[in-house]
């Protein structure tokens, strides 16, 4: 933007009680507002009373902004509001857009309350991710697509940059690594910074990710120390991650999340903290439902896998690891109506196998058992024309064995659904690495946690199935995330 929008929207932020307070709006002004474009372009030059239902730290600033440069006006909104009460805001405000996640549609469309809505006034619903519906005659739904190539590898990098300094902040907390004229052998770090010895693995591969990105230096199989880096440094670098991350790729709940842990990595690779109790704090699945469910990416590859399932019109559905049925629900809820279908729904753990028999109550078609990804085959289980494998098969001890027992479980012309991260997750070496199964394959020689893209394939070969598809491509703007769905037929 240039100058003159600029001003003129510190103008109209400045007229504005409820904007001129938020600092997340001077910051975006500040910076050039580089977001707005997109959004400006979806409004048409309409000028719309917006109700914005988007975190002001990311994607609501730039909403806000082209709102205002529109000429239109703002009505802030609560995104984690009961669905009801929003329709009320909406029904108050005589708001005639409102802009919000593809999510918050859906809990709009099938509140009881909506068809009971005065919704005259509301002419268009701008709202970002998977295509959504919304039943209620009179406004017309406008998905706009704000996700670019460029934002995304942004993102990638700037939240790998926060998770290396927060790994080097735990690090020289313990009085290592703090001279760049003084190293440190790997036993010497570990022991200085008291990690446990299931944790000893993590740690390590912490070392090899600062080493590689030229945090710290190696001289022969020690480690140089660098400056010391302050907790302000950690904090700003989490902060810029956030910004692109909250309302573009995920919640705000996402982002906490991680930095939860940061904060928590002292007490997580000595053993005092268990990750699972961050993941799941007081057995909630919130969390794990916005990581797993509400990301832009884990929307993507749920929506794909299904429109799979459907185009391979397959029936008999077997999900192993299923955990807390992020890909399942978006399957089933798309199978629902069709005869003849029989989900197994499993997971190693019988706490997941509890709330999934909650959420699909309504579908009798879906069976529910235990299985184990590292263990046999059990008797009798019969096979399937789908196996789903979403986000699991990275904790089996050894994917090649884990393959080879899939492919059994799947009719001729059956086919395997792999959801896989496929590069060098940092985040995840401080959150879920410290909870997860020590691989025993290609994995424990590369020192990496996750396969490539190109192991993957190789594994899919050795294993006997023939790759079919890998989503998303090069081109698509997901794909720094380097998460992939690989459909492979038997």
């Amino acid at each position: 933007m240039n100058v003159t929008d600029i001003d003129f929207l510190r103008r109209r932020v400045d007229e504005d009680d409820a904007l001129r307070s938020a600092p997340e709006l001077r910051e975006a002004l500040d910076s050039g507002a580089p977001g707005v474009g997109p959004w400006l372009a979806a409004f048409g030059g309409r000028a719309e009373r917006n109700l914005v239902l988007f975190p002001l730290r990311g994607a609501g600033s730039d909403i806000v902004l082209a709102t205002l440069l529109a000429g239109g006006s703002v009505v802030l909104g609560d995104l984690d509001a009961h669905p009801a009460r929003t329709l009320a805001q909406l029904e108050r405000s005589g708001a005639t857009a409102v802009t919000l996640p593809s999510k918050m549609v859906e809990r709009l469309n099938s509140e009881p309350s909506a068809p009971m809505t005065d919704l005259s006034e509301l002419r268009r619903i701008y709202y970002v991710g998977e295509p959504a519906r919304f039943d209620i005659p009179g406004p017309q739904l406008s998905r706009v697509d704000t996700l670019t190539l460029d934002h995304v590898e942004q993102f990638v990098v700037r939240f790998r940059d926060a998770v290396l300094a927060s790994m080097l902040l735990t690090l020289q907390a313990n009085d290592v690594l703090h001279d760049p004229a003084v190293s440190h052998s790997a036993d010497e770090i570990l022991t200085a910074a008291h990690v446990a010895a299931r944790h000893h693995g993590v740690v390590l591969r912490w070392l090899v990710a600062l080493t590689e990105h030229g945090v710290l230096a190696r001289q022969g199989d020690r480690f140089l120390g660098t400056d010391p880096i302050s907790r302000d440094a950690v904090e700003k670098a989490w902060d810029a991650s956030e910004k692109l991350w909250t309302g573009h790729l995920g919640a705000a709940e996402v982002a906490a999340y991680f930095w939860h842990n940061a904060e928590r990595l002292p007490q997580l690779m000595t053993g005092e903290e268990q990750a699972t109790l961050l993941l799941f704090p007081e057995g909630r699945t919130d969390i794990a439902d916005a990581l797993y469910r509400d990301t832009a990416v884990a929307r993507h590859l749920n929506a794909r896998a299904s429109e799979t399932v459907q185009r391979l019109g397959a029936k008999r559905i077997l999900e192993v690891g299923a955990g807390t049925g992020a890909t399942s629900e978006v399957v089933i809820r798309d199978l629902a109506g069709q005869e003849g279908v029989d989900y197994l729904f499993t997971d190693l753990s019988a706490f997941f196998l509890t709330t999934a028999k909650e959420r699909f109550a309504e579908h009798p078609w879906v069976r529910y058992g235990i299985y184990d990804i590292d263990g046999e085959n059990p008797a009798g289980m019969g096979t399937f024309d789908a196996v789903i494998a979403a986000g699991v098969l990275n904790n089996a001890r050894d994917a090649d064995a884990t393959l080879k027992r899939l492919k059994e479980l799947l009719v001729p012309g059956g086919s395997l659904l792999i959801i896989e991260p496929t590069r060098e997750y940092y985040e995840i070496l401080i959150s879920q690495a410290f909870m997860m199964t020590a691989a025993e394959d290609a994995r424990l020689r590369s020192g990496t946690t996750f396969l490539s893209r190109q192991q993957w394939v190789e594994a899919i070969d050795r294993a006997g199935l023939s790759l079919v598809d890998v989503t998303p491509d090069d081109a698509h703007p997901l794909s720094p995330m380097s998460q992939y769905l690989f459909v492979a037929r038997h």
